[in-house]
């Protein structure tokens, strides 16, 4: 019982320390991983808002000179002096229009000095400024002042955002208008969601009021972040700077935690607007020249994926180590108990009598006779698949010897014409045909080759074998068989490479048995065609060798993997298919032979595919 109780206080020791270190590997883990996640993030971030800042700062600056020149034109200071001389109305209209279409500015007006607007681009428009108040507005009382003004705001007539210029029109030194421009903040946003934008960031721009005037998200628009003073409220009414619009509050709630660094100048944010909350990463620069200040938020969901991702290698990785651990120790009790053991074993050993002595010299010596009868046989196994292939290479040695007889006969040819221009100094001639005898040697050379790799004896070493790259070796091999035999090949490969594993040399082997008995059956054919199609199946090389020949009895069908068995008079020692499909299922694959419905005999190598 107290052997039981401080086994039992051992293992909960084991388990609460092993908890302690999982928890610990898992925030070390993330608080290395997330601070990199966060520093890229804040990288990626900071470029994206110095565009946009670059973006903004260059639309706001292009028309900053527009009014200052257009004030100088002769047609504002005639239509300031006569109001009511209507042909001057309308060429300053028509003037208006052609500079808003030039400057794609949203609307141009002409204010006088009492705020009533006498021209405007959109004067034939339902929305037309003109005769309309504007002395309340901020950048008119500026302008009147002598200097350029800016102001953003929604507009009471068409109630759309827009940026607004003003400059004063000055005659004889008396300021006695204003021309005003307007640019849609609308066409901002979208030009830059087209042109610029991530699609992962999302982008706010405060003005010192504290709502949200430009956004492309639309719920986020003309809200404010956090609460207004009460003294912000009055002025925004007072300006009527967003007409009648509510200026409503986004929820928003810092949600920082530590694996954030705190050097990045970034915040977790919780957002909660018309469409629900979600998470963002903030960042915020201020446009100093409109005073605004920029936010580019993006969404934490991939974030929190990287951080999920960690958590799950980081646990994995411990519960391996751990794994690991324990059955180290394992093996090590194992160990002890077995030396233990064999220790025991040794002394009941000795204690035995000469005559089992003598029995377990005996059983050592049957045990070693069998090993050794074992390797002979796996030897005389690799010399008869030597052999069988030394018999294959023999049944298509008339082939080979056609194919070699005709370069030899050319290398006689070329070479007894060589003496004889050498005779007759013709050193060109001479140089052309020994050229034209390297070449013949060359395909000498190619012909023995592919015969000399495939004799060669197997390392039986497995490997990864490209399926493709083995059916093409053994094309090659029994091509001047089927040559001779006027057998053609259809070849229809995967597209995909595809890989098996085990011993190359073999599986070549299994291939030229399949092809060579092929073009075999196909002697008594008058047209003669082999179909070798390869295709990637459930995880499985799938490989069909198909003839057009008579096929195979049924009577056979079940009998043609046996060994010795064979219907060919006179020829070969019926191992090939047997000693192909063992060679098959010792790559854990499959060989099967069936005749086709529309004629001949189609063998089947199912194996599985090496990732």
């Amino acid at each position: 019982m107290v052997s039981q109780g401080k086994s039992e206080r051992k293992n909960y020791i084991v388990a609460t320390i092993a908890v302690i270190g999982l928890i610990l590997t898992i925030e070390v883990t993330q608080m290395i991983g997330m601070s990199n996640v966060y520093q890229q993030m804040h990288q990626q971030s900071s470029q994206q808002l110095s565009n946009l800042v670059g973006y903004i700062d260059n639309i706001l600056g292009r028309f900053d000179r527009i009014p200052k020149v257009l004030s100088k034109h002769p047609l504002l200071s005639q239509a300031l002096i006569s109001p009511n001389d209507q042909s001057k109305i309308t060429k300053l209209n028509q003037l208006l229009s052609d500079i808003r279409t030039m400057t794609q500015a949203s609307d141009i007006y002409l204010i006088d000095q009492k705020g009533i607007t006498i021209g405007a681009s959109n004067w034939q428009l339902p929305t037309s400024f003109v005769g309309m108040n504007f002395t309340f507005r901020p950048y008119f009382q500026d302008a009147l002042k002598g200097k350029l003004s800016h102001y953003y705001a929604v507009g009471l007539s068409s109630g759309k955002r827009g940026f607004y210029y003003a400059y004063p029109v000055i005659i004889d030194d008396v300021i006695a208008g204003v021309i005003a421009l307007k640019i849609s903040i609308a066409d901002i946003e979208e030009q830059y969601k087209k042109t610029v934008l991530n699609d992962s960031f999302n982008f706010l721009i405060v003005a010192p009021d504290d709502v949200v005037f430009i956004s492309d998200r639309p719920e986020w628009r003309l809200k404010t972040i956090g609460t207004l003073s009460e003294a912000k409220q009055l002025n925004l009414i007072a300006e009527k700077r967003y007409t009648d619009k509510e200026v409503s509050s986004l929820n928003v709630v810092d949600i920082s935690n530590h694996y954030l660094p705190n050097n990045l100048g970034s915040e977790l944010l919780e957002v909660t607007s018309s469409k629900g909350s979600e998470e963002v990463f903030a960042l915020n620069k201020l446009m100093k020249t409109a005073n605004w200040q920029v936010h580019l938020w993006s969404s934490v969901v991939p974030m929190k994926k990287q951080q999920n991702l960690l958590i799950i290698l980081s646990a994995s990785g411990y519960l391996l180590m751990m794994f690991l651990l324990l059955f180290a120790n394992e093996r090590l009790k194992n160990a002890r108990r077995l030396k233990q053991s064999q220790q025991l074993l040794e002394k009941k050993v000795k204690e035995r009598t000469a005559d089992l002595s003598a029995s377990n010299v005996k059983l050592h010596e049957e045990i070693a006779q069998r090993q050794q009868a074992q390797t002979q046989m796996n030897k005389m196994q690799d010399e008869l698949i030597q052999s069988e292939k030394l018999a294959l290479i023999g049944s298509m040695s008339a082939s080979i010897n056609h194919e070699i007889n005709q370069p030899l006969t050319a290398l006689r040819s070329y070479s007894e014409n060589a003496l004889a221009y050498q005779e007759r100094s013709m050193t060109d001639k001479v140089k052309n045909n020994l050229s034209l005898i390297i070449g013949l040697v060359d395909r000498l050379s190619d012909i023995v080759s592919q015969f000399n790799s495939f004799s060669k004896k197997s390392t039986g070493i497995a490997t990864t074998v490209d399926v493709q790259m083995s059916l093409m070796a053994a094309m090659s091999i029994v091509k001047h068989q089927a040559k001779a035999a006027k057998v053609e090949f259809t070849n229809k490969p995967c597209l995909d490479p595809l890989h098996v594993y085990g011993d190359a040399i073999r599986f070549e082997q299994v291939l030229v048995n399949l092809l060579s008995n092929a073009i075999q059956a196909l002697s008594e054919q008058e047209y003669k065609q082999i179909t070798i199609s390869v295709s990637d199946v459930k995880e499985h090389v799938i490989i069909e060798i198909r003839d057009n020949g008579p096929g195979i009895l049924v009577d056979n069908i079940d009998r043609v993997f046996e060994a010795f068995f064979t219907t060919k008079e006179n020829f070969g020692l019926g191992l090939g298919l047997s000693i192909s499909h063992r060679i098959i299922e010792s790559m854990q694959g499959q060989l099967n032979v069936n005749n086709h419905p529309d004629g001949g005999a189609i063998f089947t190598i199912s194996l599985p595919v090496n990732r």
